[in-house]
This record gives C-alpha cells, structure tokens and sequence, in this order.
C-alpha cells in the first residue's frame, strides 16, 4: 500500500506541474524534436520523395522521430511497435502482442521498411515491428496516406525504420543494460536486456554493428497475476530474443560509396504455461474463459520469429551528371504461431464436424533490386528536380500446419501437444512486382512549391495447385476418400498511379500543402486460398487488388524558437473492402465501396529551454456499403479509435531529465450498432476508453546515464484497442488485459 501511495504523489505532482491529462512524444508534422535546444531547423527525409528533401518543401504529411526520442521511450522498457503506436499520431497503438496485426493508419495498411527495404510482402505474418530492437535504430520516417513511392503495399503509409550507420567519431562505443518488472516483484517476472554497439568512421570506411539480448519473464496485469497466453497473434512472455544489426559503408571515391547491411533476428518463446480452456474444455464450447494462465504446457515447437536479411547499396553524385542509386536485397523470414483448436467441417465427416488441433508456419523469401536517378534541371530559372527509376521485387511464401492428437489434447485439457501429421496451409505462391516510376518537383515560385509523380507496377501471382488441408486431413482419416486438389493458376494485375500536391509558404517557417496520392495493394493471395474450396477457380477476376485515393489539406509550423505543430484532414476511398470473418478467419474481397476520413494534428511548444510541452490528436472514422447499400461503419481492426496523447518534458544542462506523458484512447460502439441494426448475428465489439500515463526520468550517474521509467503507473485495468476488437474474431480467449504498472531501469554508456 505505501508504494502505490507513494506512486500516486508522484503522478499527482507530475501532473500538476504539466498541467495535462495525457502525454506523449510527438516529432511533429515537420520534425524530430530535440527538447533542448530551439533553433533545430526541419529535417531532411528521404522516404516521403526517394530523394532527399526538406519536410517543410513536402505536400504531405511526414514525421521524423530521432534516435534521442527512441532511447527516450526504451528506457521504460517499450517495444518498437509501443513506441511507434505512441509517437505516431494516426497509427493504432500497440497491441502488446508479437504481432501488429490491426496496427492501421487512416484505416488502411502500413508498408513497414528497414533501410528503404520493404518488409510487409504479399504474405503477411504481421510481425515487422518484432523483428528490430529500439537500440539498433537510429531514427523513423513517417509518411501518413497512400503512397506509390515504393509500389503496392503502402495504401495507410510508410513507416522507415532506419538503423546505426557508423558515426562522427573515429571509433565510439555504446554499452546498455536494462531489466524490467511488473509491480508483482518475483524472479520470474523480471526482463533483462543488453546490448553492445561499435562505430566507426576511419576516413573512406564508417560503419556500426550491434548486438542485443533480451530476456522476458511473465508480464503481468492490474493485480500483479500473469496474463494468460495469446493464443491466436502468440505474446512476448518467456522470450529469449536475439538481435544482430550491422552496416559497412565505402567511400569508393568522391561522390561515391557502397554500403552493406546485415541483420539477424531470432525471437523463441520457451513457456510452462498454457491458456484455461476451462473445465472439460468448456470454453471451446462457447464458456466464459478465466483468461488465467495454466502451467503444464508441453509444447516442443513453441512461437517463433526467425529472419534474417541482407541489402547492399551504391550511389554515384555525379553519373552522367545525375545521382544514381542502386540497391540489391534478400530476406529470409520464418514464423511460428500458437497452437489454435478450431472446427473443422467436410461432408464426409459426421454431422457436426470435429476438431483440428494444429500449429501453423511460414516460410517467406523475399529478394529485389531497386535503380533510382535523381537531376535537378533548370526551368526558366527554376530548380525543377526529377526522381525516376524501376524496381523489382520477388516473393516465395509457403505456409503449412503441424497437426496434433486431439485426444490427447482433450485428455489434458489443451496442455499437451502430440504431434502427427503435417499438411500444406494453402498452396505455395510466387509473387514478382515490376514497377517503373517518376517523381518531380517544382518550384513554381520562391513560395509555391508543386510535386508531382506517376507509377506503373505490374504484380503477378503464380499459384501452385495443391490439396486444401481439410481435403488432406479427411483423405488421411477416411480410408476411402480421395482428396480433391486445387488447381493452381497464375493471378496479373496492373496499376498505374498518380500523385500530385502543392506547398505554399506562408512564411520561412510555416506552411500550407494539399495533395493528392494513390496506393494499391494486392491482397493476401496465399492466405486468401487457404481456406477456398477445391473446385475454386484461381485466376485474375477472382482475386482483385484494392486501390486507394488518398486527399489531405494541411498546415504546420516550425519556428527557429521551437515551436513545431501540424494539423491535416485526410479523405480516402476505395472500390473494395477488405473483410476478415468469423469463426473460420476467412478473407474476402468486397466488390462495394469503402471510404476513411480524419484528421491528425501535433503541437510541440518549448516554454523554457527546458521545458516543452506538447501533444498528439487523431480522430478517424471509415464506413463500407453494405448489401443493402448503406454506410456501415468499419471495426477497430480497421480503422482506430479517438486517440490523443500529451507530454511535458524538462531536460537540464546537467544531463537530469522528467518526462510526463499519457495516451488517452476514446470509446465507440458506433461499428457494433451500425452492425445490430443492419441484421448481424456477430456484431463487433464495442471499444471501451482508457487513459494511461508513463514517467520517464534519466540522470548523469558515474561514466554513464542511468534512465527509469514507469509505465502505466496509475497501474490501468483496461485492454488495449486489440484485444477488445478480436474478442469477435479469435474469440474471448483472446480478449486479454493489458499490461499493469511496469518499472524499467537501464543504464547507458558512451564512450
């Protein structure tokens, strides 16, 4: 009792010196923003354009968050995907899973780069922000709205994760150490993290490599119990995870350099423990589940995240005087899940159907290759600059089940696993994208600045036939049943799209852009046909790609004195609608309109050079043409809450800061409404509010900076946006609480 009354004060007199209900840390419309200092111009990013360009000189809306913020937030132990979900304004936040699987932005899907390299293909596993550790990145790009920039798979944005690349200095080195407990202090419920970095610039050669260890115990909720496993996107308790990052540049001569870069990522859970089904496996059976965790698993093959990857990049300032860029890359991305028990349904079963206890697995290789050239011409005295180039990218995904006896399954009640046979998951799907662009810039005058863009991309799908694994299971366990095969077939499509936008300067540091952009992108076709019939016909009219308009109208503001703020409305639409249904997690592709609108808006204010205030707010609401041709409001899998955030921030000369910050999420029941009074028989859950709050602090301590966090310290009963959204998809058993008050300690050094 006396340490959450003394946590209680704390939060008290914290907020009563920010005076706010909320925090967070914004970077801004324009900017990263570092809270010390008030004279930091707009930075230059590279993602928004694929040249390098001002944000203030952008028609759109982009964010830059620093390597400063990011350590910032890791302190209190935050994942990759908690810090993204709370620095970007439209983005959902995190899901606390492995996964961020229902982590839209404007409704719409997030393609996730590291280093300019895609990472969401054709086969999503939802996994990209668990595949990268807050300590190996150097800083994120934001570019919100759909976008053709790197073809298909950005029709919600793009999000850069770019990674250390050497330094300043002639060799640095960077040391942390971290551990992390929930208010439930026990040895098994303790995360401890290190991590060891090197750079290096030595004239012609610079460079860095990292690597990191993490260790997680059981993470806990409000009362300080283990929070049951996540049994359908699997949790992060009991991980061990390794992260491996490096980057080697050469200065080949002048105006020209090649760079490698390298990672490996292996993130395994080992667990005792398993969900509660339930008495007699009640809960399969549509009983309320405790959602307490069970020891006794057994489970050799537990969730897994395995990738690695290679890219390598050459670029020449004066070809033919124009900048040229070439970049090759591979990664190879395995992925485990949980095991699910689902029903299983086929005519030659007895009525009813029966049960499949199974474990699903993919298997993605991606490689591609990517030319770019950039020349700035003059235009009647005016620098009209051109950015054009192909790429081309390759993706090979197989998935399959491992089955396991359901009697023993039964006989354990869901704690021990037999494996048996195991079966394709869908057929296998070779997918190659080609796409050409070209992307220009303008200045109309020393005020108007216009940009404009075209994109071809043809993307074609080669499909194996196979056997559907019910037909497999059924021809397995019925003696004289013949499995049917699906016929394989080849899936083409081309998209061409536009953007166009306009900056006008109001003043040197204030601006107002409208602009126009398409994206497109190619549904799951490997996870779409594993669940078709084997009479399916795979071809060009049965799968369709989504195509997206997104419009947006906005304003920002960065002045030399640190004040940094944005405000946007966004609109976009589309012809299809992407459906996830329930109970047998099909996908399918609505032929019927889809439309999302918003707006987004961020405030950085510096009241002292010590002292920044600031803050996030973002309001999306998205509805799709139902079959009787009306507006049905879309679920929080697609489109996010009313979410805001605020932050009060000091940082002194002596290296002693405090951070205050709080994320406040709104409620809805607008989607399951709309869904009763339209005759659903499984409406989608309604969204419950909450609000959580974070104090952050760090301090010069001996050679090093010693940072504390706590997190969700008014230590919140609540559910983040994605466990109550999925409890009419996954089930309840699903629907898990959140994570309760978290302390993180780390300590860093530089030398």
């Amino acid at each position: 009792m006396k340490k959450i009354s003394i946590q209680f004060q704390v939060t008290c007199l914290s907020l009563a010196i920010c005076t706010q209900l909320y925090a967070q840390d914004s970077t801004a419309n324009s900017s990263s923003h570092t809270e010390n200092s008030v004279t930091q111009l707009a930075p230059i990013v590279v993602t928004a354009t694929r040249s390098a360009q001002s944000i203030a000189d952008i028609a759109g809306t982009v964010y830059s968050i620093d390597r400063t913020q990011i350590e910032k937030q890791a302190n209190a132990g935050k994942s990759t995907a908690d810090i993204l979900g709370l620095l970007v304004p439209s983005l959902t936040p995190s899901s606390g899973t492995t996964s961020n699987y229902g982590m839209s932005m404007r409704g719409r899907v997030v393609q996730y780069m590291i280093d300019g390299v895609p990472q969401t293909g054709y086969r999503d596993g939802s996994r990209q922000l668990n595949s990268i550790s807050p300590t190996m990145i150097e800083r994120i790009e934001v570019v919100s709205g759909a976008s053709s920039i790197y073809g298909s798979g950005a029709t919600g944005g793009i999000i850069n994760i770019i990674t250390k690349n050497g330094g300043e200095e002639p060799l640095s080195f960077e040391t942390k150490l971290g551990v992390t407990s929930g208010d439930n202090f026990k040895s098994d419920a303790m995360a401890y993290e290190a991590s060891q970095s090197v750079s290096f610039n030595q004239g012609a050669l610079k460079g860095s490599l990292g690597v990191g260890y993490a260790k997680r115990g059981e993470i806990q909720d409000s009362h300080g119990d283990r929070i049951g496993p996540e049994v359908a996107q699997t949790d992060r308790q009991d991980t061990d995870t390794i992260d491996v990052n490096g980057r080697l540049t050469w200065k080949i001569a002048d105006g020209q350099s090649l760079s490698f870069g390298a990672q490996y990522y292996n993130d395994e859970q080992d667990s005792d423990y398993g969900p509660d089904y339930g008495k007699n496996l009640a809960v399969l059976f549509g009983a309320a589940p405790s959602q307490k965790a069970v020891k006794g698993l057994q489970l050799d093959t537990q969730p897994q995240t395995e990738r690695y990857s290679f890219n390598t990049q050459y670029q020449n300032d004066d070809f033919f005087t124009q900048i040229l860029n070439a970049e090759a890359y591979y990664r190879n991305e395995q992925a485990r899940w949980y095991p699910a028990v689902n029903p299983i349904a086929h005519t030659k079963l007895p009525k009813g159907g029966s049960y499949l206890v199974y474990q699903s697995d993919t298997d993605i290789d991606v490689w591609g290759a990517r030319l770019a050239l950039q020349k700035d011409f003059d235009l009647q005295g005016r620098k009209l600059g051109l950015t054009y180039g192909l790429d081309y990218e390759n993706e090979q995904d197989r998935q399959n089940i491992q089955r396991y006896d359901l009697a023993t399954f039964m006989a354990s009640n869901g704690l021990k696993f037999k494996p048996l046979q195991r079966y394709g998951f869908g057929p296998d799907v070779e997918t190659s994208k080609l796409g050409a662009f070209i992307q220009s810039h303008y200045d109309l005058t020393d005020r108007i600045g216009l940009q404009a863009g075209i994109r071809h991309e043809r993307v074609e799908s080669d499909v194996s036939s196979s056997v559907p694994y019910t037909e497999a299971i059924v021809a397995h366990d019925i003696a004289d049943y013949q499995a049917k095969s699906l016929n394989g077939g080849t899936v083409k499509h081309d998209a061409t799209l536009f953007n166009i936008g306009a900056v006008y300067h109001l003043t040197d540091a204030q601006q107002v852009f409208a602009n126009f952009s398409q994206g497109s992108n190619l549904p799951d076709v490997q996870r779409m046909l594993r669940d078709v019939p084997a009479n399916f016909v795979v071809n060009s009219q049965t799968i369709d790609p989504i195509k997206v308009n997104n419009y947006e109208l906005g304003w920002r503001i960065q002045t030399p004195k640190g004040i940094n703020a944005g405000l946007t409305a966004f609109y976009n639409d589309s012809d299809k609608s992407l459906k996830f249904g329930a109970p047998n997690y099909t996908i399918e592709v609505l032929d019927t309109d889809e439309r999302v609108y918003g707006a987004e808006a961020n405030i950085a204010y510096p009241v002292s050079p010590n002292w920044t205030v600031g803050g996030t707010a973002a309001y999306t609401s998205g509805q799709f043409k139902n079959s009787n041709g009306k507006w049905q409001e879309l679920d929080a899998i697609r489109v996010a809450p009313l979410k805001g955030t605020v932050y009060s921030d000091w940082q002194f000369n002596d290296g002693l800061g405090l951070r205050v910050q709080a994320l406040a999420i709104g409620g809805t029941d607008k989607a399951r409404q709309d869904a009763i009074d339209n005759g659903s028989t499984r409406p989608p859950t309604e969204i419950k509010g909450f609000t959580t709050m974070d104090v952050i602090t760090n301090a010069k301590v001996g050679l090093g900076t010693l940072g504390f966090g706590v997190y969700n310290v008014w230590n919140k009963d609540y559910k983040s946006v994605y466990s109550q959204a999925v409890s009419t998809v996954y089930g309840a058993i699903s629907s898990l609480p959140a994570q309760g008050r978290t302390y993180g300690l780390t300590y860093t050094m530089k030398y």
